[in-house]
């Protein structure tokens, strides 16, 4: 019996018998003790009846959760099919019926302030009010979102600050207690919200060049302790949302680029361990040691970004037609699925970027204007 499958049969004891007449937190308490009952006779580790505790806990929320290595939705597993929406914000409906057409049930909101990398957009109520819209018609739809953070953090570098020295406190307040002006609810109690992503692409140590401008990118204990400091003091603000650093990149390579990525993904504080794949380097030589360990430590991880795209020289996987795009894709959703080089299936995945832009040459947004790799997608 898996994970899931237990923590289902402790929660469904509470609605036989005596269990209807108690109390929702006694309820609660009950399926908590049946589950870890459950998975120990069944021979399950100390440590799957400790997140048995919080799983069943959250099984009733309404909110993504973390169960064991994979994440649940009112206590049924909840794979990410998911795609950037880039591009998208400011026509939330043909995006999201796009996305309908697609099958895909999550949409990453990344880049979405409405003048690019300007600290004092970053809070403004252009920006927010469009996003507001999005996130309404999302729920609307039955979808859920992705808030991806890292324009604040390239924000903060255009103006010259390491993004990793500065406390983002006022910023993620300021998300966290936001109420959406379409929808009434607070960010921190919506659960269209699935997840927030601290800064995917993150520089690595040192890292000097046109996206991390000199003396921005900071050291390696700055990237830890910013990390451990920003995603802790998010699940004090939005406890029920979770919180993940966003994709690594730069971990090819034995040093990993100096990234200290074993000890960030390990902090009880982020929720999954979130890797893009852009290179075959980061192919062969990230997935495999990454998702390796993140299994070792009962962690699930998440393929947050992927691309396919067509005819463009500038990207690492070049695609010239639709069916080695396809194909691409096909591989991306097979290692998703826990197939080699990765250890373990994952959350899901995020592909860059959902929008129809046609078939000229040199761009990554997929949409039926490429029927061979939209099978694809709408397959998996």
């Amino acid at each position: 019996m898996t994970l899931i499958k237990a923590l289902a049969k402790a929660a469904n004891m509470t609605r036989k018998g005596p269990g209807r007449i108690l109390s929702r937190s006694s309820a609660t308490a009950v399926a908590m003790a049946s589950a870890v009952a459950l998975i120990t006779s069944l021979g399950g580790p100390a440590s799957a009846a400790t997140t048995a505790l919080h799983s069943v806990a959250a099984t009733s929320t309404g909110f993504v959760q973390v169960c064991g290595t994979q994440l649940c939705l009112n206590g049924q597993p909840y794979v990410i099919h998911g795609a950037t929406a880039y591009g998208a914000y400011d026509q939330p409906s043909a995006e999201i019926s796009l996305a309908q057409e697609g099958k895909i049930n999550t949409l990453e909101l990344v880049e979405f302030d409405t003048e690019y990398h300007t600290l004092s957009d970053t809070m403004s109520s252009a920006t927010w009010t469009r996003v507001d819209k999005f996130i309404a018609a999302a729920r609307q739809a039955g979808l859920h979102v992705i808030l991806n953070l890292s324009e604040y953090g390239q924000s903060l570098q255009a103006a010259g600050h390491t993004a990793t020295t500065t406390d983002w406190g006022n910023y993620l307040n300021f998300i966290a207690n936001r109420t959406n002006s379409v929808t009434g609810v607070q960010y921190k109690n919506d659960p269209t919200i699935a997840m927030v992503e601290i800064f995917g692409e993150i520089c690595y140590p040192g890292e000097t060049d046109s996206g991390c401008p000199a003396g921005t990118s900071g050291t390696a204990a700055d990237m830890q302790a910013f990390f451990h400091r920003t995603e802790t003091e998010w699940k004090a603000l939005a406890p029920r949302i979770l919180i993940s650093t966003g994709g690594f990149s730069h971990l090819n390579g034995a040093t990993s680029s100096g990234i200290p990525w074993q000890n960030i993904v390990s902090d009880p504080a982020n929720a999954t361990c979130d890797i893009e794949i852009n290179s075959s380097d980061d192919l062969y030589q990230a997935i495999g040691k990454f998702t390796s360990y993140c299994k070792k430590i009962g962690k699930p991880w998440f393929l947050s970004a992927w691309s396919a795209c067509y005819q463009d020289i500038g990207y690492p996987y070049y695609s010239a037609t639709d069916a080695a795009m396809a194909t691409h894709g096909q591989e991306m959703y097979y290692i998703q699925q826990g197939g080699s080089p990765a250890a373990m299936p994952a959350v899901g995945s995020d592909f860059w970027n959902l929008l129809d832009a046609g078939v000229a040459p040199g761009h990554c947004d997929l949409s039926p204007a490429f029927p061979k790799t939209w099978a694809v997608i709408q397959k998996y």
